[in-house]
């Protein structure tokens, strides 16, 4: 049932996964045989060009994802970048080896017979290195198919983004889904491949003396991907942008923010004729989002004031830790032409949790408490909690925690790991679903290390110039969401298995 509820979802993401692979894929193959045959034929070029992309391919490609947003920003280009890049290495290489493993003694026989390095390339080195060059390729598929799931965290769309989706809300649904459809798209890939590999069906295809079954072994799979790919750009239509009025929302990759880019988006579509193109779960939260909106790629995103002052702006908390909200508001304005549109009603500070039993029996409600006996802990948190200034660090040194380890791991798998005793104290979120549900005691800040993390709405000052009527829209939103209502809508997706979409719907009937 919920897979056939989300079939338009799931159909954008498959043709937004066949472009992108296609697209890389196309490029990869142009490009790789090409450097593999200058290569082969320049032997200085081979000791710089070879090193060269084996060490791009050793780069973990998350963090090629993020090293290269401040240069290309997020999406489309980014993504092309990263799959050609670790697309070339199998290309370039068996491509190289194709030719240098060609018998001497043929091309010797070729060029006494009078022929041309063209002729000799053409007659012999090329059909002969062919089997090799259609290994590597069929490698390749494979890869890029798979790092397209990737291609997700940084706005890019395909099936990964139902992954991630599922990891960041606990639906098991979304990720088999996304993972099974990589799947199929690699396995498929790997086929259509393999039928240009088998008995070098591509000679054959070229040759006079090709037969008719050998001709459709190639040319019906080849007509089918340039179909779909057809029906896939058609039907995402990637031109209407130009055409029609649009705005990019944006979300880091929480439940929350999930749920906040819904309420968002949906309330424009509700109320104007503006296209809204959704870029959620993007990784990285505001480190990758925040230098997108000032590239311009993205227009709109919930912000929290705590790390937009710390991180954003590099700032020192004042004593009393409260951020002057129009203050920063004013710097955001002025440096980079960005505005807060009021804030939500929400704190979603960071905290440290263990569970009630704990808190009970060891008689521990503080952070002071807990660092007294932490040497009966293992804490887990995300990786940023742990390189953030204001989160671990800071806390650190205020609090004297001496844990028996430390776990870190991705956001979305602390609480997975803590319900299954892998740790016994965890940093949580004050609107996490998971405190209900894991009965979790968050403890007191008895030193007011952490400051105010108040979610607002920050916008393009350019959008509100262009569209004056979504502030208006926007605007209403203030004060309108709770910390406990908020900790009720990601309880609803977490928990309950809703929908981010179908929870916004319900919430926006009750503020309209």
């Amino acid at each position: 049932m919920d897979f056939w509820e989300r079939r338009i979802y799931y159909l954008q993401l498959l043709a937004e996964h066949l472009l992108l692979s296609l697209g890389s894929l196309l490029a990869v193959t142009f490009l790789g045989i090409l450097i593999g045959i200058f290569v082969f034929y320049s032997s200085k070029s081979r000791k710089i060009i070879l090193p060269l992309i084996n060490f791009l391919y050793t780069i973990p490609s998350i963090a090629m994802f993020g090293l290269l947003i401040p240069l290309v920003g997020i999406g489309l280009k980014n993504a092309l970048i990263v799959l050609i890049i670790y697309g070339l290495l199998p290309i370039v290489r068996s491509t190289y080896s194709g030719l240098k493993e060609v018998p001497a003694q043929l091309v010797e026989a070729a060029e006494g017979l009078g022929s041309t390095k063209r002729q000799v390339f053409r007659n012999i080195y090329f059909p002969l290195a062919l089997p090799s060059i259609l290994s590597g390729l069929r490698i390749t598929v494979v890869m890029i198919v798979a790092l397209t799931g990737l291609a997700a965290l940084i706005g890019a769309g395909g099936l990964g983004q139902a992954i991630f989706r599922g990891l960041n809300t606990m639906n098991t649904g979304l990720i088999v889904t996304g993972s099974l459809g990589i799947s199929l798209f690699a396995i498929l890939g790997d086929q259509w491949i393999g039928q240009f590999e088998k008995d070098q069906s591509l000679l054959r295809v070229i040759s006079k003396n090709a037969t008719k079954r050998q001709k459709n072994r190639i040319i019906f799979p080849t007509v089918a991907v340039l179909i779909l790919s057809i029906a896939a750009v058609i039907y995402l239509n990637p031109l209407s942008s130009n055409s029609v009025k649009t705005i990019v929302v944006a979300s880091k990759p929480t439940s929350e923010q999930f749920i906040l880019g819904e309420i968002i988006s949906q309330e424009i579509e509700n109320n104007t004729d503006i296209k809204v193109v959704r870029k959620f779960g993007i990784g990285g939260g505001t480190t990758n989002i925040h230098p997108a909106m000032l590239s311009k790629d993205l227009d709109v995103y919930v912000e929290y004031t705590g790390t937009a002052w710390l991180n954003v702006l590099k700032e020192k908390l004042p004593e009393n830790h409260l951020i002057n909200f129009d203050e920063l508001n004013k710097i955001y304005q002025n440096k980079f032409k960005l505005k807060w549109l009021g804030l939500l009603g929400f704190n979603n500070t960071y905290g440290v949790a263990i569970s009630k039993n704990d808190s009970q029996k060891n008689n521990i409600l503080t952070y002071t408490e807990l660092a007294l006996k932490s040497s009966n802990y293992t804490f887990g948190a995300e990786f940023d909690f742990f390189e953030r200034s204001d989160a671990f660090p800071g806390l650190k040194k205020l609090y004297p925690f001496q844990f028996i380890k430390l776990e870190e791991m991705d956001i979305n798998l602390r609480y997975k790991a803590f319900e299954e005793g892998k740790i016994n104290a965890v940093d949580v979120f004050t609107t996490d679903a998971q405190i209900k549900n894991l009965n979790l005691k968050v403890l007191k800040d008895d030193k007011n290390y952490f400051p105010s993390y108040e979610a607002g709405i920050v916008i393009r000052q350019e959008i509100l110039e262009k569209y004056p009527e979504i502030e208006t829209l926007l605007n209403k939103f203030q004060t309108k969401i709770s910390t406990e209502k908020m900790q009720q809508l990601n309880y609803e997706v977490e928990i309950e298995k809703k929908s981010p979409a179908e929870v916004a719907k319900n919430f926006l009937k009750t503020v309209n």
